[in-house]
């Protein structure tokens, strides 16, 4: 080979080799990123599981509640009804009452 091919061909080898180093420094950036994302990931990840596992005990703590909720609104109705119940046979008793005392009286 001549020297100037020679020369020509360690160049191009420089070149190459300058290359495939930028190439390896970029792969490990990019490994070293893609791991900080994959454990970003699972940070996530895992906090979202808790907050679903918290969210399904607020449900299930809502859905007893709810249960609660329905049997007071229940009695609530009955104590309701029985109020009005005894306010109607006290203004009717009250009113036969006076009746008949305004009816001796005035006699």
């Amino acid at each position: 080979m001549s020297d100037e091919l020679k020369i020509v061909f360690e160049d191009v080898k420089e070149k190459f080799d300058t290359v495939i180093e930028a190439f390896n420094m970029v792969k490990e950036k990019l490994d070293r990123h893609e791991q900080a994302e994959e454990e970003r990931f699972q940070k996530v990840e895992g906090s979202l599981d808790r907050h679903e596992a918290s969210l399904r005990k607020v449900e299930e703590t809502l859905d007893r509640h709810e249960g609660s909720l329905q049997r007071v609104e229940s009695r609530l109705i009955e104590l309701n009804h029985d109020l009005n119940e005894h306010r109607n046979n006290t203004e009717l008793h009250g009113k036969r009452k006076n009746r008949h005392y305004l009816d001796t009286r005035g006699k």
